[in-house]
């Protein structure tokens, strides 16, 4: 009875890792594909009919969120904490290339940002940059 106890251990401890890995494999299949859709729409220009600061706020939108996704599934393989304020910084930083917002969220956006670079440069011991196992 025990040794089935600590083979079901040791399979449920090992369960969400894998998980995890299927996850970043699906979403790395997505990032193929926006990359591919990305390259499409940087030679989608036209001419005069595109308005272009139109055209540049969809492809910047469009990078930002190929990249945030690259980041997210760098988090799911390599668990530390620099991964995980690498994908916030990402995800807020796209708000505030990609984004029409009234000064004040700005200004939160760009806070938050400072807050996180903060942590990371005085909060951080060494082994949270470090891949946990």
């Amino acid at each position: 009875m025990d040794k089935k106890e600590t083979l079901l251990h040791k399979i449920i401890i090992k369960m969400p890792n894998f998980l995890e890995k299927v996850v970043a494999a699906i979403l790395l299949i997505g990032v193929i594909y926006g990359g591919f859709r990305l390259v499409i729409d940087a030679f989608a220009f036209v001419g005069a009919e595109t308005d272009a600061l139109e055209y540049i706020e969809t492809l910047l939108a469009s990078a930002f969120s190929v990249i945030i996704v690259i980041e997210f599934v760098r988090m799911l393989v390599r668990h530390s904490m620099n991964t995980i304020i690498e994908v916030l910084i990402f995800a807020i930083a796209r708000g505030l290339v990609a984004g029409h917002e009234e000064s004040l969220y700005v200004l939160i956006r760009v806070l938050a940002i400072a807050v996180l670079l903060f942590c990371r440069k005085y909060l951080f011991k060494e082994f949270d940059f470090e891949e946990e196992e």
